[in-house]
């Protein structure tokens, strides 16, 4: 079987890396370039034991096109690469922003896609302790992804498919829309999730001031949101509810901590103006 020629534009950052590093592993199945102009970037490859390939080669070449680079310069890099490709080429973003955006460049005679990390659950078995402590995911944690295909051709994009869970070492790829992924990131892990997360984290410092040991605290908060979380998931056989009590402070909790409109952020319109200014944050639109 022939090699599936992969090429990594803006390799040597931190996407690029983790995005490159399993594919760099897998020399039977991928003939893989790496692309990369800054300085540290190179040098980073060089410290890999790997070669840079010209921007110019590795477009010529590559069948799937991997853009790692910053969602902020999306519109600004495709621009210039995407005329580029030969006619054909899969191009795979990591993130949905620019695409729901309309700020990447397309082709008709291309594919584009997004793929994107859902890294690894708590609720997974991990096979070792390694793996355990993969946070990130591809690094020995199992984990899954999501895709999409933006336009082009169904077996281009089957082979972007096949690409992505190999670099991202997933279990599964779950596709589906740019806009449902970006309702994924960043309307629940980040406006949410992320969010929420933060200010328990900060809630843990002022546990902290007020005398209460911080190892206590961790505990006692990360346990308290694994039980939970299972609880509400629904993965507790028999789900059981949860305390007449835990009702109440949540209600409270609704009142006091969140925001009585919150779930707006669930409106195409919202999505719309957090990822324009997330994008251009010196422009805010909401």
């Amino acid at each position: 079987m022939s090699k599936i020629s992969v090429a990594v534009i803006g390799a040597g950052g931190k996407m690029g890396t983790r995005t490159s590093r399993n594919l760099a592993k897998n020399t039977e199945k991928y003939d893989l370039m790496l692309v990369e102009n800054a300085p540290k970037g190179i040098e980073s490859i060089h410290e890999r034991g790997l070669e840079v390939t010209p921007i110019e080669e590795a477009l010529e070449k590559a069948q799937v096109v991997i853009f790692a680079v910053p969602d902020t310069l999306i519109k600004k890099l495709s621009a210039i690469y995407v005329p580029q490709l030969k006619a054909g080429t899969g191009f795979l973003i990591l993130d949905p922003a620019a695409a729901v955006a309309k700020e990447l460049s397309l082709r008709d005679d291309c594919t584009f896609g997004v793929a994107h990390p859902c890294h690894p659950s708590y609720f997974l078995d991990q096979d070792t302790l390694e793996a355990r402590m993969d946070r990130f995911g591809g690094d020995g944690g199992k984990q899954d992804i999501v895709m999409s295909k933006i336009c082009g051709d169904d077996q281009v994009f089957a082979l972007m498919q096949e690409t992505a869970r190999d670099m991202y070492a997933a279990e599964h790829a779950y596709v589906m829309t740019s806009e449902q992924i970006a309702f994924l990131e960043p309307t629940l892990v980040e406006l949410l999730g992320a969010t929420c997360l933060y200010a328990m984290a900060e809630t843990v410092d002022e546990a902290e001031r007020r005398g209460i040991n911080r190892d206590a605290a961790v505990s006692f908060l990360t346990g308290h949101i694994y039980n939970l979380s299972a609880n509400f998931l629904g993965y507790i056989p028999g789900k059981p509810p949860v305390s007449d009590a835990c009702k109440v402070a949540i209600g409270l909790g609704n009142r006091l901590v969140l925001r009585d409109d919150w779930k707006e952020i669930w409106k195409d319109e919202v999505l719309d103006k957090v990822i324009a200014t997330m994008l251009h944050p010196e422009d805010p639109q909401i």
